[in-house]
């Protein structure tokens, strides 16, 4: 087992809230951990806002046809839901309409038909790139008004653009909610009202799903207020269909691990009508169904939210079953033609995958083999007749290639690599992919992919304090991405068969406790391979009656306090471990 402390001079246990957040880059602490609106930055600072205002404004009074794009992920759907009850609560009466993708396609893709009769068109969250379809539209006397995050490498003379990543606005990591918001914010201020608010919850759920970094003081400070109350009921719809999962716990991580998967589920795998369904929970259009329970005889009223959010969670069961599927396909590929001996894995999942599930079984791939995998597909010839390759790349955790992204761009062989440093979209000259896989392989050729754990403190088992873990354990609401929990290595625990339980239904977890009442535990180990079971095992009938000392043993995991049944147990979840006997 490999692990290696981030910083040799954070190492302090008795400080740890301030070595995590030094550790992750925020030099202010304190003020981090103390967030106020003095955080936030003026609407005013988006280049383009007061113009967006103004046409909104105009066409309202028009009582013109408004037509809005639903971009298809979960930023998206909060962006478009946004403006769409910021209109109607402006004046319940205006006309107007909307496009949900087929597909997982972005902004004015071909799949959008735009009315005839629209005047206004609003497009949430994408857009910015989308030149050629605006001039076409704004030929035909259409205004255009893009609320957009997305970096953008063209000028758009043909819309309205308010786009973060265009203007000095200070924080770029703002997903389109955000930036909705703020143009929300803008349009309270023009009408006198203070509606912008209200969606919060909203602004939240847009930000966390669309995996902004919470390092950024303005958005974990709307995260924040979001979380702290929840009024959208498709939000609490899935809250309490999820509530099991969650532990009835909602902060940053539970919403990332339980919530925005089976949002994503429906708009990647659902059907249209599903997803129209999903959209109209979000606007709040108070439908009620009637519906009957499997095994039941008689119709009950399901309203519109419950009926999304169960709607939701049977999408993810299915997705899963899909992407393991995909998972098995892309293994026999590996397998036939010993992909895995390159230090990046390239694959060709051309018509042996679904596009919406590359990303999700890339991540599989590159867990299970702990190397970058990238998924490509054919893409049609362009109009010289070049042939290209796009699909997704990702990188697996604790992977000695800080940005798989940046790794990729260095190779000066790809097209594009769009996204985040570890999960993007790329495309490739067909040309170029070998090329691509021998520098990857030349660059790489002396680097080691056995997972190196980076962890926040290195302790010997016998300076563990409830305290440090206490502290570390109040800072589990503000853990999300840029703010990774940490990982803590304790060397030298002793392993007592008396203070040792094997759990679970498949008796593939244990639990280790300590003297002092610490208790390291591990889910779902390889009952064939994991060394504590095997020792354990091999114990006689009268050791495990007399007792015995099986060994002691290093240890890489994350710290909490457990509460069960209102009793408190400073816990050690282990992600790997060294054991000695």
């Amino acid at each position: 087992m490999n692990y290696k402390l981030i910083d040799n001079s954070l190492n302090d246990i008795y400080n740890p809230k301030q070595t995590i957040l030094l550790n992750r880059g925020i030099k202010d602490w304190k003020q981090y951990l103390n967030l106020t609106e003095n955080n936030t930055h003026d609407y005013s600072l988006l280049k383009n806002i007061e113009k967006a205002v103004e046409c909104v404004k105009e066409h309202i009074e028009k009582h013109s046809d408004i037509h809005i794009i639903v971009d298809s992920d979960v930023d998206g759907y909060t962006s478009a839901s946004m403006v769409y009850r910021y209109l109607k609560h402006i004046d319940g009466s205006l006309n107007i309409t909307y496009s949900l993708h087929t597909k997982k396609q972005h902004g004015l893709s071909e799949d959008i038909d735009i009315p005839d009769e629209c005047k206004l068109l609003i497009v949430p969250d994408a857009g910015s790139n989308n030149v050629e379809q605006c001039e076409k539209l704004s030929t035909k006397g259409v205004d255009i008004v893009i609320l957009d995050h997305h970096i953008c490498d063209q000028t758009n003379d043909f819309a309205i653009v308010v786009n973060n990543q265009l203007c000095n606005y200070p924080n770029k990591n703002f997903c389109g909610a955000g930036i909705v918001y703020k143009f929300l914010k803008a349009m309270d201020d023009e009408l006198w009202e203070n509606y912008a608010d209200e969606m919060l919850d909203i602004v939240a759920l847009g930000n966390i799903s669309d995996v902004m970094d919470m390092r950024e003081c303005e958005t974990r400070y709307y995260v924040d207020l979001g979380l702290n109350k929840i009024r959208s009921k498709l939000f609490k719809a899935l809250i309490d269909k999820q509530s099991y999962s969650m532990n009835n716990v909602i902060n940053i991580t539970s919403v990332q691990f339980y919530i925005t998967p089976i949002l994503n589920a429906m708009i990647r795998v659902g059907s249209q009508e599903d997803k129209e369904l999903l959209f109209r929970a979000f606007i709040e259009t108070d439908e009620v169904f009637k519906y009957k329970k499997r095994g039941e005889t008689e119709e009950i009223n399901e309203d519109i939210y419950t009926r999304a959010a169960r709607l939701c969670y049977n999408a993810k069961n299915r997705q899963s079953k899909e992407v393991q599927k995909g998972v098995d396909v892309i293994n026999e590929i590996i397998v036939e033609k010993c992909i895995c001996n390159d230090k990046v894995m390239f694959i060709n999942v051309s018509d042996v995958l679904g596009e919406t599930l590359t990303g999700l079984v890339a991540i599989k791939i590159a867990e299970q083999y702990n190397r970058p995998c990238l998924l490509l597909r054919r893409q049609k010839a362009r109009e010289n007749g070049e042939l290209y390759y796009g699909g997704s790349c990702r990188n697996f955790d604790n992977s000695p290639i800080d940005s798989l992204k940046d790794f990729l761009e260095s190779t000066e062989t790809f097209e594009y690599v769009q996204g985040h440093d570890n999960a993007a979209g790329i495309s490739i000259p067909r040309d170029n992919v070998k090329k691509a896989i021998e520098i990857c392989n030349e660059k790489l050729k002396d680097t080691d992919f056995s997972k190196c754990y980076n962890v926040d403190f290195d302790i010997d088992s016998s300076d563990l304090d409830v305290a440090f873990i206490k502290s570390i354990d109040e800072m589990k609401d503000i853990f999300g991405q840029g703010i990774k929990e940490p990982l803590v290595y304790i060397k030298n625990v002793l392993v007592d068969s008396e203070e040792t339980m094997i759990m679970g239904k498949n008796q593939n977890s244990w639990k280790v406790i300590l003297g002092d009442g610490y208790a390291f535990v591990k889910f779902n180990a390889d009952i064939e391979k994991d060394d504590l079971l095997c020792a354990f095992r091999s114990m006689t009938d009268k050791e495990v009656e007399n007792g015995k000392i099986l060994g002691t043993m290093d240890v890489v995991g994350t710290v909490s306090i457990n509460n069960y049944n209102n009793i408190l147990t400073p816990q050690i979840i282990v992600k790997d471990y060294t054991f000695r006997k």
